[in-house]
């Protein structure tokens, strides 16, 4: 039962932290009408804005966010969403797709080799609002590359 509670707590907290920051953000750096976006790298190598889905685990699909809901798209990008995992049970190719509530925050952007002019996100956080998959942290952080997703 405390664990319960102290795991509810740090949710709300974590989700009051992640609503701070992103109202601070929005008010504090509205996007330029004339300003290039800073990108998302996808799997195929394409810079994406705002995008509805974003693979993590191009090799197999394995992990993916699903349904993100953009608050903010500047310096840092912060959106809640779905992340989709299969759980590989029996197997990775028979396996069973689980859903679980995410906040995802894009942010460190870095000039995107081979783009002048353009950045793109390097990191992305998650932060799961729920439950969460297996030994999964609460806010894991990946590693984004210039060549697309995780």
């Amino acid at each position: 039962m405390k664990l319960m509670r102290a795991r509810v707590l740090l949710g709300g907290s974590l989700l009051a932290v992640a609503g701070a920051v992103a109202g601070t953000l929005l008010a504090a750096s509205p996007a330029s009408a004339g300003a290039s976006q800073t990108v998302m790298v996808d799997c195929r190598g394409n810079g994406q804005v705002r995008p509805a889905g974003f693979v993590l685990a191009c090799a197999d699909g394995n992990a993916y966010l699903n349904h993100l809901h953009w608050a903010n798209w500047g310096s840092e990008a912060f959106s809640s969403g779905v992340f989709v995992a299969n759980t590989c049970k029996p197997s990775c190719v028979q396996g069973h797709f689980v859903s679980y509530p995410v906040l995802a925050v894009a942010w460190r952007p870095q000039a995107w080799p081979k783009h002048a002019g353009r950045t793109f996100f390097t990191q992305l956080t998650l932060v799961f609002t729920g439950r969460r998959p297996g030994n999964t942290p609460v806010s894991p952080t990946y590693p984004l590359s210039a060549l697309g997703g995780a």
